[in-house]
């Protein structure tokens, strides 16, 4: 039966569907993640002169040529100390054909059919069969991955009375051809995140009647399992099309029907598909002002679902995942006995729990992030950071941390084990997260054989502050290392490679020293401790701007375009007002013109 579904699909993509996005052979979905039309070719990127986004610091100059329709904005001048330049604000130039990620597929299928993991592959989840996430034309080993997983779904789904019933619009009765029909128009408006065309329809009716010659026996369960899979390798299924041809507010953009603004507010809050209620108000035709947009996503934000989102999107920003530094970590427990290989997932664990926590109980802002000292600690955890574990358990408990000692997501243990090293803490590990990944700060790569330069071991050299800033002494090291990375780095010495708070060196006795004169926002800021940087931070519009701008490009699902600096300007201006919650924060990413309308390259 696999071979007779496999081939029928095939004809069914392309004689009903046709070719979508890239160049693709008969038996594949084309291209995906790409810019390109409708009809399979690439369009070609309008050009703009882009202007300087807004930032503070040392002197600006001007971003690259920007794609898309350019709004408004000409070529910004830099300026020194923390200046304000104009901006470019436009629609970058987007795929109309973007396939699921493999996140979103997953997330779409546990939402249309309740699976989560595959039976027939010992319950992983199903994006795990399937190819890695890349761009441009769909591989036909990719292709066949997609089939397969498809298959394997299907016959799952109709070997659970429970999971059939997510499928089935009905129980058959007869030849099921009239339930048949229900079903293909029903589950066909979830999975398609839009009501089917009536040659879809009529594709599948066709598909329902040649039942008894596609299938082993001709029986219903057989021909249903049939469509379901013909309906998971479809391209309207595997991408997310935006094909609305209604001019914009201005010339080059297309407004995003209803149906396309419910796909892209799903998937940008939920990283799944419309729910019910978002797709009624589609089908009604009422996601066509910001202010309705607004509605949805500020009920979307409170649903579970928002929790994936932001977990992922801070694992994101973390650089937490599978082989990083997250996972990866260990540490010498002769010198460090309350370590274990076995409390790492519960490091990342607990750092997740902070922003879960932060964002949608406490509502918090992106101060709060850096400065709370609210911790979630269990058994595991609690030695680390200097706590009894009487009374805890393996569940994470909330904890008020000191103030001063304990300041934000920075200062918790999973970020302090993750950027050490085996057996002594890293000041160049951390203190380049926080001036790259924190603060935004552009640094180059070192030079070549740097990581290769040994510690020095000199007698007079009595603290692991006083041996890296002699490593990074060197002319082609120090220009970058003591002026932005070791001093964050030197700061964070009050905690040991395990997280937990030292006042001494372990192996001399000597007191540390997290006295700085730090850069943040092009000028040297002094520092006396951890408690005073992280404020430093919270107030910092280089890091304001910078979380602004990792949201915007995460939720947008392009990397720092120049055309979304106005955007980030405009999230990093309400994060400086201060109470800004990061809730209020994702749902205005709704609210701007980039997210209701589309630009098209120039050939389109």
């Amino acid at each position: 039966m696999k071979c007779l579904k496999l081939a029928v699909a095939a004809m069914f993509v392309v004689g009903c569907v046709g070719q979508v996005g890239g160049s693709s052979s008969s038996s594949s979905p084309g291209a995906g993640n790409t810019t390109g039309s409708a009809s399979g070719s690439a369009g070609a990127s309008a050009t703009g002169t882009a202007g300087t986004v807004v930032t503070s610091g040392s002197s600006g100059t001007g971003g690259p040529a920007g794609t898309g329709v350019i709004l408004t904005g000409t070529a910004g001048t830099g300026g020194t100390g923390v200046a304000t330049t104009p901006c470019t604000a436009g629609v970058a130039v987007t795929s109309q054909v973007t396939r699921l990620t493999n996140e979103q597929y997953d997330r779409t299928i546990r939402d249309l059919l309740g699976v989560t993991g595959l039976t027939s592959q010992g319950g992983v989840a199903p994006s795990l069969i399937l190819a890695t996430d890349q761009a441009g034309s769909l591989t036909d080993i990719a292709w066949a991955n997609y089939q397969s997983v498809a298959d394997m779904i299907a016959t799952q789904v109709f070997a659970d009375a429970n999971l059939k019933k997510n499928f089935m619009a009905c129980t058959p009765t007869g030849d099921g051809k009239a339930c048949l029909h229900d079903t293909i128009i029903k589950f066909g408006r979830k999975a398609y995140r839009r009501p089917l065309s009536t040659d879809e329809i009529a594709a599948f009716d066709a598909l329902v009647a040649k039942g008894a010659t596609i299938t082993p026996t001709g029986a219903v369960n057989e021909i249903a399992q049939t469509v379901l899979y013909t309906f998971l390798v479809s391209p309207p299924f595997l991408m997310r099309a935006e094909t609305n041809d209604t001019p914009g507010p201005v010339a080059g953009l297309y407004a995003l029907s209803s149906w396309e603004v419910a796909s892209r507010l799903s998937y940008l809050l939920w990283g799944a598909p419309p729910d019910d209620t978002l797709a009624a108000a589609a089908d009604a035709g009422q996601l066509t002002t910001p202010d309705q947009i607004l509605t949805q996503a500020q009920r979307m934000v409170t649903n579970t679902k928002a929790h994936d989102k932001v977990a992922a999107f801070h694992r994101f920003y973390m650089l937490i995942g599978t082989n990083t530094k997250w996972d990866n970590t260990n540490h010498d427990t002769s010198l460090f006995p309350a370590f274990t290989k076995a409390v790492v997932p519960t490091l990342q664990a607990e750092t997740e729990r902070f922003f879960d926590e932060m964002v949608f109980n406490k509502n918090g802002s992106f101060q709060d992030l850096i400065t709370s000292p609210l911790a979630w600690v269990n058994s595991q955890t609690a030695p680390l950071y200097g706590l009894s574990a009487t009374g805890l358990t393996t569940d994470l408990k909330e904890t008020t941390l000191s103030a001063s000692q304990r300041p934000g997501f920075l200062t918790r243990v999973g970020f302090l084990n993750a950027y050490s090293a085996y057996n002594r803490s890293s000041p160049i590990l951390r203190g380049a997260f926080i001036t790259k990944n924190i603060l935004g700060t552009k640094i180059g790569s070192p030079p070549p054989g740097a990581e290769m330069t040994m510690l020095p071991t000199d007698a007079n050299l009595d603290t692991n502050r006083k041996q890296v800033d002699a490593q990074t002494s060197g002319s082609d090291c120090a220009p970058c290392h003591h002026s932005y990375i070791n001093p964050p780095g030197f700061v964070m010495e009050n905690f040991n490679s395990v997280g937990t708070w030292q006042t001494t060196e372990k192996t001399t006795g000597v007191a540390i020293d997290p006295v700085v004169d730090m850069a943040i926002d092009g000028k040297a800021v002094h520092i006396n401790n951890v408690a005073e940087m992280m404020a430093a931070i919270a107030a910092s519009p280089m890091a304001q701007s910078r979380y602004a701008e990792r949201w915007t490009s995460y939720s947008y699902e392009r990397e720092g375009d120049v055309l979304d600096s106005c955007t980030v300007a405009d999230l990093a201006g309400k994060i400086a007002k201060g109470g800004y919650t990061v809730r209020s924060l994702i749902t205005d990413l709704t609210q701007t013109t980039q997210f209701r309308t589309r630009a098209v390259g120039a050939t389109q």
